[in-house]
């Protein structure tokens, strides 16, 4: 009996740490693309920038910059984007000129 007693204890133990660690990590939009933003903390700034995707056509120009939508002139993360062009865009962080290049679809993970 006390064997048996000892077994059930054990096993609802473990499975109260399986059911812990899987809902330790906050539940995550599966069709949101993954970003720098998505990982940092709420109402902190990162300097990072994650060019996800760009979009150029004869009446816009817009990317997905850190899961966020940009076009020309907006600010992201204390940067303005200067230029968006059709494989990378140009910020300015504090007067510094930025190049982030969007990587080919099969470089992308």
């Amino acid at each position: 009996m006390r064997k048996c007693l000892l077994m059930l204890t054990v096993t609802t133990a473990l499975l109260l740490g399986v059911v812990t660690t899987a809902n330790a990590e906050p539940d995550r939009d599966p069709t949101r693309p993954y970003s720098q933003e998505s990982i940092a903390s709420p109402g902190s700034r990162s300097t990072a920038f994650n060019v996800s995707a760009i979009l150029v056509s004869e009446t816009r120009r817009v990317a997905i910059v850190n899961g966020r939508r940009v076009i020309e002139g907006d600010s992201i993360n204390g940067a303005v984007v200067v230029e968006i062009n059709k494989d990378a865009l140009r910020l300015n962080l504090n007067g510094k000129e930025l190049t982030m290049r969007l990587l080919p679809a099969g470089l992308r993970k």
